[in-house]
Order: structure tokens, then sequence, then C-alpha cells
């Protein structure tokens, strides 16, 4: 099928019904020649193609529908010599394709507002147009891209993935997201979510798992372990359950921070940091105020602090204090050290 051209429907549904009957010749060693029941079978559906496609604009299709139609005048004559007979059955079977054809858009219909849905739960845009031109051109499965920049360093890649369930309606098997990072492209991650397996995970939370943060979600805190894959090239994605026991709001309430003063504010720091963002925060030191970001780290019951350029920030929790840098503190020591060593040769000079 040349690519230029639209798709022929028609024919496709032909080759399908072709591949069907060779399967049957394969099974019974038969064809519709030598088997009237197989033979109107065939019957039967080259009409309701006819019926499907009558109203179609395609040029290939109208072509192809032409000679659909004299191959059902034939078998049709085979099938039913007497005229009168043949003409009563092809005035019934035309009423049951029309009833059976509105009862497909319906469930045609009722499918793509359900995977539309889907989509629109997940956080993706508007794809509707998009989806239904691939629908409708009668694949077996197809796949939807779309590409965006988060900042001017960050882009991730989007792949939704469809194909026909047994009933022959279209479902979203999952979609495969890859996060690029342009000024450190050994940090580019993608992951492949699986509808249904994968909990469902937003796109706010797709993005924040990719960038190596933990995300709440159905009772669980997830984690990617980079250094873990599968056979299939996905991360290991870690699960923390309740009864890990990680208490974000205690945890937050270890370290002095201006936001959780209320209880409102709690919540909406505790809401952010669930979602896997990371969090604007004001660490009171001192009786002053540091501007730091936060995120949740359950699989070790902690915080993530950094400073404003994204360098991490050790907290002491019990004494609610930053932790100094080990390089002051031995510093601090070594002069402690000194002035004792001083003080005890100024008393033996005495």
């Amino acid at each position: 099928m040349n690519p230029q051209f639209p798709a022929n429907r028609v024919e496709l549904e032909f080759s399908q019904w072709k591949a069907r009957e060779e399967r049957f010749n394969t099974l019974f060693s038969v064809t519709p020649a030598e088997n009237k029941s197989l033979l109107a079978e065939k019957l039967r559906q080259f009409e309701r193609i006819s019926t499907k496609y009558k109203s179609s604009k395609n040029i290939e299709e109208q072509h192809t529908l032409r000679i659909l139609k004299m191959e059902i005048h034939r078998m049709s004559k085979q099938l039913y010599p007497n005229l009168i007979s043949r003409t009563l059955r092809k005035i019934i079977t035309s009423i049951q394709n029309q009833l059976s054809l509105r009862s497909d858009a319906k469930k045609h219909e009722i499918n793509f507002n359900s995977i539309n849905e889907k989509v629109r739960c997940i956080g993706f845009p508007d794809l509707s147009e998009k989806i239904k031109n691939l629908i409708d051109k009668e694949q077996e499965n197809f796949s939807v891209p779309l590409s965006y920049y988060i900042n001017e360093k960050e882009k991730i890649d989007h792949t939704l993935c469809f194909s026909k369930n047994a009933e022959g309606h279209f479902e979203l098997d999952g979609f495969k997201s890859s996060l690029q990072n342009n000024s450190a492209p050994e940090y580019s991650r993608e992951y492949y979510f699986k509808n249904g397996l994968e909990n469902n995970f937003k796109l706010n939370e797709v993005y924040n798992l990719l960038s190596g943060r933990s995300v709440e979600h159905s009772q669980s805190w997830f984690q990617f372990d980079f250094n873990d894959k599968d056979a299939s090239g996905n991360y290991h994605l870690k699960e923390f359950r309740n009864e890990y026991a990680y208490d974000l709001e205690k945890t937050l309430k270890a370290i002095p921070l201006k936001e959780i003063s209320n209880a409102y504010e709690m919540e909406k720091l505790k809401n952010t940091l669930r979602q896997g963002d990371r969090a604007s925060a004001v660490l009171i030191k001192d009786g002053r105020e540091n501007q730091v970001y936060i995120e949740a780290n359950p699989q070790f019951k902690s915080l993530n602090i950094y400073d404003l350029h994204f360098r991490k920030v050790q907290i002491t929790s019990s004494k609610k204090e930053i932790k100094p840098d080990s390089r002051i503190q031995n510093g601090r020591q070594a002069l402690k050290n000194q002035s004792v060593k001083q003080a005890s040769k100024s008393k033996l000079r005495q």
C-alpha cells in the first residue's frame, strides 16, 4: 500500500477475509466454491463491507467496491438461482446490514470516547482527532507520538500504543516515555508504562519518576532503580507500601519549615511531595530564613533538601539545625585543640 495515498479500507477488510478463508481451507480442506455454507458466509461478509463503505469518497475504495459488487452478484446468483428469492434476500440483508452497522457505529463511538477519556485522565492533551483518524484506517494496532520541552534543557517524548482486543475494540496498551537532558545526555531515561499495570501514573508523575524522584500512588510510594533493568530494558520500579512506615508529616515536622505553621499549609506541601514534585520551602535557622528545595525520600524515611544551587544540604533533625560541612567542623575542632594547647603552655610557664 502506497503511504502517499489514503488507506483503502475495503481492500484491507477484503484481505482480512482472504486470510480467514485460507485458514478455513487449511483446517477443513474446503473452499467457498465447494462448500455452500462457507460461500454464504463469504457473501454476507462482502455485502457488509459493501454497505459499510458505500458512501466512501476515496477513489481507490470506490473502484474496489465496484469490483466487489460484481463478485457479490456472481456469488448471489450461484447460491440463489431463483430471481424472486434473490431479490427478497437482497432487501432483507440490506436492512439487516444497516441495523448492524448502526449498532457497530454506536459501539465504535463508545469505544472512541472511552479511549479519549483514558488518555485525558493520564494528562495527555487533546489527541482525539489523531486517534480517530488512525482508528478509521481499520488497522490492528497503531501508535501516537507526542513530544514537548519541560524546560530549556529537558525534553520528553511519549509514544502511546493502541491495539484491538478480542471484541474488535481498541484499547490503550500503554505508553513509552523518554526524558532527555540536553546538558547531560547520560541521564536520558525511558520507561514503558503498561496500562493498568503501573498504577496509571499521570504525566507529571511520570516526569518526576524519570527525574529520579519518588511518587505516592495507590497507598504506596514508587521510585525507579536506575541501576536495575529487566529483560525488556525497563528499570525496576521499587515500591514502598504503607507498612514500610514512611510518615511524611512526621518527617516534615522534624525540621523547622516556615510553610507548615498551619494545617492547610502542611496538607498543601504534602500533596506536592506526594506527586513527586520538588517543593520550594523556607528553612528557619538561628532566626533566619533560608530558601531551600525539598523532595520526599521514602526509601530512607527522610527528605532530600537542596540549597538554591541544588546542592544537597544535610539536616540534623533532632537538633533542628543544618548540619555543618565536615571541613568547617574539623577546622573549628583544630582551632579548639590549638587554644587548649596554648592555654596549657601558659600555665606551665607560670
